[in-house]
């Protein structure tokens, strides 16, 4: 255990956290200062600029902060936010933590709903709402309803769309599993729904597997119950001509996913690699 700062001095604080956080992360350096740059309200750059001192407050409470995240406890529930899309979302162990792959999803999303005047879309699973936010906030014409079975979760993704001034967006509390629209309205569906089989929790990273909500994590069963499910109802959703977007995982989960569809002769589809080169989103035509 590296020695306690016996002043205010930014810089010496920001060494003593790297320094802690090396002892259980490889990326301490970027996380100390995350940790530190939140505690100030400053960006990363401005952090090394900063001329004042941390009060005797804020270093106990990042000595805190340092202690949760060597515990496990993710960053981004520590600090209680995070940036997805070039947006800030607030964040509590409600939800999940947006990863940065499913950025992808967005994008795609934003590519696909380019044919619709005025597209209405439906996110199912909606957690922080990062996806549905984050496509209402670059297609203002759009109509955007996001779905959760938590009320936790929509609570956070109301608070996050009237942190990001996004009016064009609304959000319903219900079951995906038992609901089903009255008639397909909707240009596109999206959906990055728990896809861990359960069988795999136990290895997951620990920040994951004992802080992230299990709810949002797996479906209890093998990793495609949601994706089954969507096959089934997916015409009940989409009207002919529109889309579904989904998140898949790792290995052979993508094919597996894609195979849900096959069954329903969903044929124009495609698997879309995210930055890292895997295929982590499927698109399916809905004819």
């Amino acid at each position: 255990m590296s020695a306690i700062p016996q002043d205010g001095q930014i810089n010496n604080w920001l060494k003593w956290s790297a320094a802690e956080l090396s002892l259980t992360l490889e990326e301490n350096t970027r996380e100390a200062e995350w940790l530190l740059s939140s505690l100030l309200n400053c960006s990363k750059s401005e952090l090394y600029f900063q001329e004042n001192e941390l009060s005797p407050t804020q270093c106990e409470l990042l000595q805190d902060w340092i202690r949760r995240r060597i515990n496990g406890e993710p960053a981004q529930y520590i600090t209680g936010w995070t940036e997805f899309y070039g947006h800030r979302f607030n964040l509590n162990s409600s939800v999940l933590t947006p990863r940065p792959e499913t950025e992808r999803l967005v994008d795609v999303a934003i590519h696909s709903l380019q044919e619709f005047d005025k597209p209405h879309v439906v996110d199912i699973g909606t957690g922080s709402g990062c996806i549905a936010i984050s496509v209402a906030a670059e297609i203002s014409s759009a109509s955007v309803l996001g779905l959760d079975i938590s009320g936790g979760a929509l609570a956070i993704a109301k608070e996050n769309a009237a942190l990001n001034k996004i009016t064009n967006i609304q959000f319903l509390q219900t079951d995906f599993l038992q609901f089903t629209p009255v008639k397909p309205v909707y240009d596109c569906l999206l959906m990055n729904p728990p896809y861990i089989p359960i069988n795999e929790m136990d290895g997951l990273m620990r920040e994951v597997r004992d802080y992230e909500p299990e709810l949002a994590l797996t479906d209890h069963k093998d990793g495609l119950i949601f994706y089954k499910h969507l096959s089934n109802m997916a015409k009940k959703w989409v009207h002919s001509g529109g889309w579904l977007i989904m998140e898949v995982g790792l290995g052979e989960h993508p094919q597996n996913v894609s195979a849900c569809f096959d069954i329903n002769q969903f044929t124009n589809k495609e698997l879309i690699a995210d930055f890292n080169g895997d295929d982590r989103i499927l698109k399916v035509n809905v004819i």
